[in-house]
């Protein structure tokens, strides 16, 4: 619902309940009566004001919940029932006024709206709010029948209008009229004690604040039950005075209980709306003194008339330079005795953040609790704000920004109310947005500082792995190399030496190739003549598998080409090994600013991002900025893909 839409809607329904209250002052004026001529009229006027003061609070800022129209919805059908009796009676009296016996009959079925709203108050409380549409509209359906039914039966009405039949009755079918009436206010009145056991069972159910929030609820509604009861029996009874008294109570116990949740435990999240009330109150008023003040002043002081447009001018200006003081004092004012608990803790961080303080501990001081931490977003959870990896509680207040979760706060609520939380968190939630990148930036140098440690470690292995493979391969073939010719030219012989040089020609062979194999493990030669064109083509003509390449025909920085090789490398290598397949594919693409190398295969999948070789291309790529991703494909197999920066 959009802000005009709401701004109409209040418009329209805040002032019906107003405007009947006024309509029944004229009504008893031009009767010559008193508006309270009794106890159980000043009880009916309070359940009525009560109401529908809680239905205002709850529909000024949380528009579309519907348990607060529900309450206001009762007290402005309160104000209906007594503005039908009395020009009912008045009507049909002396007064002689038209659409008596319609009034009549409208009075005569008012009731079943309090039951209505009284019950749709109850099923949409927020804490028990039904899943199900079907009690709801239940309620709504039994209440409009009964309605529709007394407006067209042709049976006289109850006292004290016995002797009125509807002038829109339908006859001939006073009978099924008469019975459906009865169905449907049966039916309404089981569903008001259904909601009633709805409440119960909520409640019931409820831990922790949410019980906190339903417990003056439950307790004004408790009542209903057997009051309900009592009500029905009393009517048919002919005790119809006793009725509306027992209803009145039930209707002031269950809004004070609603009244009560509100002002203790937030239950509709109104706190805000009345202490906004109370200051605006407080800072109007002193604004008009301040005008009142301006205007004496000036008047008595000085020879201006009272009329004159400088005298306006000065006022006005006056009362502007007011407002704003006048707010903030009365603001503070307002939350010192409504919370003081919150007021002191959101105090201490107002003044703490003017002073550039550690922003976790003011927060652990403002609010007592030493278990207060702040959690920002990474990449895969939520990190500490030094960068450390860590699980979100169960009691956590977000901190959003551009719609967005930026920040989670996590508190223990042993400690510390939610309420003083959320207030010293909605102070502090610029700077919390700050720690949120300082947290981000400690987190990327944790994982930059990992990165080259393991880029160390991986740097020394494969340093001993190739010393290794020196020692025990080649460097070995070559010393056996020596002897074997050393042996032959000391044996002498053209034979002997013939044959030892042969076999020296064939080790030396041997040799070259494993040096090859060990020199393609760091970088081939056609990569630094050609670029990754050139060395996946030779690449293509050395392995077992085919090769469908898409590779664009450009040089990079040496440092890029060379872990777009790694990558492409390290990657047939797995599908090689791993994949069981006879087809891979290799593609790699640039724009101005970025390289993309994807190797794809159609294999049996299950990589594992995190294994030892992957993990050093991926230390190996974000060293150069860039990220490396590893997944099974949707439809089969692997892909392993590079995003290198090139600009």
């Amino acid at each position: 619902m959009g802000r005009k839409s709401r701004v109409l809607v209040r418009v329209v329904t805040w002032p019906l309940a107003p405007a009947l209250l006024a309509g029944q002052f004229v009504v008893h004026q031009r009767a010559g009566g008193r508006l309270l001529t009794g106890p159980a009229d000043v009880l009916y006027l309070v359940a009525m004001l009560v109401c529908w003061t809680v239905g205002v609070l709850l529909t000024w800022r949380v528009v579309d919940q519907p348990a607060g129209w529900a309450f206001l919805g009762l007290g402005t059908t309160l104000t209906w029932s007594g503005f039908t009796d009395q020009y009912a009676a008045y009507a049909l009296g002396p007064g002689h006024a038209a659409y008596g016996p319609l009034i009549a009959t409208f009075s005569d079925s008012s009731f079943v709206w309090w039951f209505l709203f009284l019950a749709l108050g109850l099923q949409f409380t927020p804490a028990v709010r039904p899943t199900s549409r079907v009690l709801p509209v239940l309620t709504v359906a039994s209440g409009l029948v009964f309605q529709v039914a007394s407006l067209v039966r042709s049976t006289h009405l109850e006292r004290p209008y016995a002797e009125i039949v509807s002038p829109w009755a339908i006859g001939g079918i006073a009978g099924p009229i008469a019975a459906l009436a009865a169905v449907s206010v049966i039916v309404l009145g089981l569903c008001l004690l259904a909601s009633v056991y709805v409440l119960v069972a909520g409640f019931r159910r409820a831990q922790g604040e949410a019980r906190k929030q339903l417990l003056w609820l439950v307790a004004g509604a408790t009542p209903l039950a057997p009051c309900v009861v009592v009500a029905f029996t009393a009517s048919y009874a002919g005790f119809d005075a006793a009725a509306g008294w027992v209803l009145s109570v039930c209707v002031i116990s269950l809004a004070l209980g609603a009244a009560l949740s509100v002002a203790k435990y937030r239950l509709y999240d109104v706190e805000r709306i009345v202490t906004d009330s109370a200051a605006y109150a407080i800072s109007t008023g002193a604004v008009v003194a301040a005008f009142a003040v301006v205007v004496v002043v000036l008047t008595k002081s000085l020879p201006v008339r009272a009329d004159s447009q400088l005298l306006t001018i000065l006022a006005t200006l006056a009362a502007i330079g007011v407002a704003r003081p006048a707010y903030m004092w009365a603001r503070r004012v307002v939350d010192r005795h409504f919370n003081r608990r919150r007021f002191d803790a959101v105090q201490l961080v107002r003044a703490g953040l003017a002073q550039s303080p550690d922003l976790e501990a003011l927060l652990v001081e403002a609010t007592g609790d030493a278990h207060l931490r702040a959690l920002f977003p990474a990449d895969d959870g939520w990190v500490t704000s030094d960068g450390r990896v860590a699980v979100p509680g169960p009691h956590l207040i977000d901190v959003r920004r551009l719609g967005e979760v930026s920040a989670r706060i996590e508190f223990d609520p042993a400690y510390c109310d939610r309420v003083v939380v959320e207030a010293v968190v909605h102070e502090a939630s610029a700077e919390i947005d700050n720690l949120g990148l300082r947290a981000e930036l400690a987190k990327q140098v944790e994982q930059i500082t990992e990165s080259r440690a393991r880029l160390a470690g991986a740097h020394l292995e494969e340093r001993r792995r190739m010393e290794r493979d020196l020692h025990d391969g080649a460097q070995q073939r070559i010393l056996a190399i020596a002897l074997q010719l050393r042996s032959a030219r000391v044996n002498g012989g053209d034979t002997v030496l013939r044959a030892e040089v042969d076999r020296a020609i064939t080790d030396l062979a041997l040799t070259v190739q494993e040096l090859r194999d060990l020199a393609g493990g760091l970088q081939p030669a056609a990569l630094a003549g050609g670029g990754l064109r050139a060395a996946t083509d030779e690449l293509a003509g050395r392995i077992p598998v085919r090769m469908k390449l898409d590779v664009v025909d450009q040089r990079f920085a040496a440092s890029v080409e060379s872990a777009a090789w790694f990558v492409i490398a390290e990657a047939i290598s797995n599908v090689v090994k791993h994949a069981g397949v006879e087809e891979v594919a290799i593609q790699v693409s640039a724009d101005r600013s970025q390289l993309r190398v994807a190797v794809l295969d159609d294999g049996v999948g299950g990589v594992d991002p995190h294994g030892r070789g992957l993990q050093g291309l991926a230390d190996r790529v974000a060293a150069l900025g860039g990220v490396l991703s590893a997944c099974d494909r949707p439809g089969g197999g692997t892909r392993v893909e590079a995003v290198l920066p090139c600009g």
